[in-house]
């Protein structure tokens, strides 16, 4: 174990445990974590865990929340970075996207199709790709969260595909939350650029607005990659990893009816060169569009059921542009469109049950993909293969004792290529008092194979198609607790089990060396999962986690990016004159790559932060990786280079100002 590893294990558990600290006299942002007794933290409310609002100890399943006080003052600039506080949880970068790993699991060539993506509970992930967008290319803004959730485990019971390891839902924030408008302006790392405008307001009669907008330029950093150092160029990308994105956001809720609509447009040139384009010449790049309309009626007329329904309509465009001196400019697109209806019935009429029933029911229209050579016109693909999915749920929390709650949950999806797939869910949790909650998990999921797996072909020049690809499953065991031991603080633990059959993994095929998906037998992980939060009376907030995991395949053989030790501890201060301080230390053990090893490390991140909305605004300073450490995320088959180099030392300087 690495010196780096046995600091981080130094520092996690002194944190965690610490059980007083100097009381500061200050004022503290009323967010919704400060606004709880202390004693409170297994009763945060939490929605994503089985579509209806419970308290933590009652979710059948190990859930995070990081509160808005935390996404506040944590200076988090994405969904990734605030995930990344998570137990368990750890990201990946590769220049254009960020990818998330989950209780050890993060394949290369994968973009989050396992984890679901949830606003408000409405799936956010696309319909062509699967994909989960988490970073810079999320729909969803930060300054537009309320509470953000992370689930872990299988949640298929309940959201049908592609919850295997896990569901991050993000509460959006309501008019009356803000009651005004806000501006906020950035500035940072890389020549970065960002203006965002978040308003709203609480009318009468239980009517409510929110909008926002943002828009977010950067030049980016210039790169060096030794890999490229080779005499023909000298491995340096120098102003070629620029990127630009417009997002706009807006809910309206009018009684029992709620209209929301969401947009985003982002545009990243690509510096790794990646699946071979040339090194050092612009014009490399993807440009994702992604736009929802959804219309939800929720009913609360009666007080033993409550009847809800959603239609939706999404959109997703993508254009990829590689550049090549050896062959014609090659243009990668997907297009996607569907539409769909979900409706969920809650009944307690039964004493001692919460019974949910639903059926969701989605088309997708249109699953467009192409692949051409610019000049000449040269087409390598041209297909569309449209789909549906059709799910039934069901399930019931039933308080069979003061002491125990059952949570028994079944739902069979059928998509219109593949048989029925039923996926459960049970949690016996047994609570000896309202300070303790033991649960014993178990749960079920899948997903099928997307368009882009099954049916993408560059024409020989890298990939090619396998339209015999079978869907994948994952069954999950898991012990868990949740442990208020007093003075504020809360202990969590879990000890987990996965089985994976039929992963879909991207391979080199033995008949001509191209990349192909293809079914991989079994994949098993086990894990150990620790984490303490406090809070004190001051203000003061203190999270830790340690997580251990092994994920191997069926032969033994260990994961690619798979840490086994994962350390995290962050913390919050407020200090004299209104201002706070907060900042974490995440560190990771060793992870294999494709082509060998990258080794363990730590990074540090600190924000200060003056009082929220004060007469002339409120000012943040955010530093990253201050520590300024090296280190690299292993990379997928689409690059050269084995490991891509992280950032350095960064800065965000932000001003937030009331209209």
């Amino acid at each position: 174990m690495s010196r780096s590893i046995h600091s981080l294990v130094g520092i996690v558990a002194s944190a965690c445990f610490a059980t007083s600290v100097q009381a500061q006299s200050a004022s503290v942002f009323a967010g919704e974590l400060a606004n709880l007794s202390l004693d409170s933290l297994l009763r945060i409310e939490v929605l994503g865990a089985s579509r209806f609002a419970q308290p933590l100890s009652n979710t059948p399943a190990a859930v995070t929340v990081i509160t808005e006080d935390e996404l506040h003052h944590q200076g988090y600039r994405n969904i990734a970075e605030a995930l990344g506080s998570v137990r368990g949880v750890y990201t990946s970068n590769d220049r254009n996207y960020v990818y998330l790993g989950v209780r050890g699991f993060n394949r290369p060539g994968d973009y989050n199709t396992r984890v679901l993506l949830l606003s408000d509970g409405a799936r956010r992930n696309d319909a062509i790709y699967d994909q989960a967008f988490v970073g810079n290319e999320s729909p969803i803004e930060l300054d537009w969260v309320k509470r953000l959730e992370f689930v872990a485990g299988p949640a298929s019971a309940v959201y049908g595909a592609n919850a295997l390891f896990g569901i991050v839902n993000a509460v959006m924030l309501e008019g009356g939350d803000l009651n005004g408008t806000r501006v906020t302006v950035d500035t940072g790392s890389g020549r970065s650029q960002r203006m965002g405008v978040v308003s709203g307001q609480r009318l009468t009669g239980d009517r409510d607005w929110f909008l926002g907008v943002t828009v977010y330029d950067a030049k980016g950093q210039d790169h060096y990659f030794r890999e490229f150092d080779n005499g023909v160029t000298n491995g340096n990308a120098l102003g070629l990893d620029g990127e630009r994105y417009q997002k706009a956001y807006a809910k309206l809720r009018w009684g029992a009816w709620r209209l929301t609509s969401g947009f985003v447009s982002r545009d990243k040139a690509i510096p790794t060169a990646s699946f071979q384009t040339t090194f050092g010449v612009r014009g490399t790049r993807t440009l994702d569009q992604q736009a929802l309309l959804e219309l939800a009626y929720e009913d609360r007329g009666r007080a033993d059921w409550q009847q809800q329904f959603r239609i939706f309509n999404g959109m997703y465009r993508y254009n990829g542009d590689y550049r090549y001196t050896d062959a014609a400019d090659n243009r990668d697109q997907g297009r996607a469109k569907w539409l769909g209806a979900d409706y969920r019935l809650t009944w307690t009429g039964f004493p001692a049950h919460l019974l949910l029933f639903g059926m969701e029911g989605q088309w997708n229209t249109q699953l467009l993909q192409r692949n051409f050579d610019v000049n000449p016109l040269s087409v390598h693909l041209d297909r569309d293969q449209p789909s549906h999915t059709l799910g039934l749920f069901a399930q019931d929390e039933w308080r069979f004792h003061s002491q125990w709650l059952l949570n028994a949950g079944l739902r069979i999806d059928k998509h219109s290529d593949y048989s029925a797939i039923a996926s459960p869910r049970f949690a016996l949790i047994y609570q000896p008092s309202t300070s303790v909650a033991l649960k014993a998990l178990a749960s079920g999921a899948y997903r099928p194979p997307n368009a882009y797996e099954r049916y993408y072909d560059d024409g020989g020049l890298l990939q090619k198609s396998n339209a015999d690809l079978q869907p994948e499953r994952i069954r999950s065991a898991e012990l868990a607790a949740d442990i208020d031991i007093g003075s504020g603080a809360r202990l969590g633990a879990s000890v987990y089990y996965n089985a994976m059959h039929n992963l879909i993994d991207q391979v080199s095929s033995p008949a001509d060396g191209l990349l192909v998906y293809a079914n991989v037998p079994q994949i098993r992980a086990r894990g150990v999962e620790i984490d303490v939060e406090r809070k004190w009376a001051g203000g003061q907030r203190l999270r830790g986690s340690v997580s251990w995991q092994r994920s191997a395949m069926s032969d033994g053989a260990k994961l690619v990016n798979s840490p086994r030790l994962i350390g995290k501890v962050i913390f919050g201060l407020p200090l004299a004159a209104g201002w706070n301080v907060a900042g974490g230390w995440q560190g990771m053990s060793d992870r294999r790559t494709l082509g060998g090893n990258t080794p363990g490390f730590g990074v540090f991140n600190l924000a200060v932060s003056s009082t929220r909305l004060a007469p002339v605004g409120e000012i943040s300073l955010g530093f990253y990786n201050l520590g300024n450490r090296r280190y690299s995320d292993p990379a997928s088959s689409a690059h050269f280079q084995d490991v891509i180099e992280q950032d350095r030392r960064q800065f965000r300087l932000r001003w937030t100002i009331a209209l």
